[in-house]
């Protein structure tokens, strides 16, 4: 498991690099993010190699933001990889509340990060059927 930064930020200029400043200035590794905006307004999920401290920099600066606790499964990078991931979730009717990838290895590994519901379960459903995850404090 791993924790996800979301910050709730303005659709503006200059928004995210001040956000990448303000964790580079602390020394913080962004080691994965995505970012939505719809409208004014936008969300950066982030990944970082010192969440809590990740955290503590934003808050600091005003920044509205939240924690989730999030996995991150290992696939094989192949036609049908994520397919199968997905599907190990859904028959066992685990909802997927957001997800987002990256390819690690052409042809060899992908990332998958799931925000799901009944975390405990979807962990040991994930174990059960092979899917590598990534532990409290592994880095991609």
């Amino acid at each position: 498991m791993s924790v996800q930064l979301a910050v709730f930020l303005e659709n503006h200029p200059g928004k995210l690099e001040s956000i990448t400043k303000a964790l580079a200035e602390a020394g913080v590794n962004i080691r994965g993010f995505s970012m939505a905006s719809e409208g004014e307004y936008g969300v950066l999920k982030i990944l970082a190699d010192d969440p809590e401290k990740a955290y503590r920099v934003l808050k600091e600066r005003h920044y509205t933001l939240s924690r989730r606790t999030v996995e991150i499964a290992l696939i094989d990078d192949r036609p049908g990889g994520l397919h199968e991931l997905l599907t190990t979730l859904s028959s066992r009717q685990i909802n997927i509340e957001d997800c987002y990838g990256i390819t690690l290895e052409e042809g060899c590994r992908a990332a998958i990060v799931l925000d799901v519901e009944r975390f405990p379960e979807a962990e040991a459903v994930l174990r059960e059927n092979g899917v590598r995850l990534l532990g409290e404090g592994e880095q991609l």
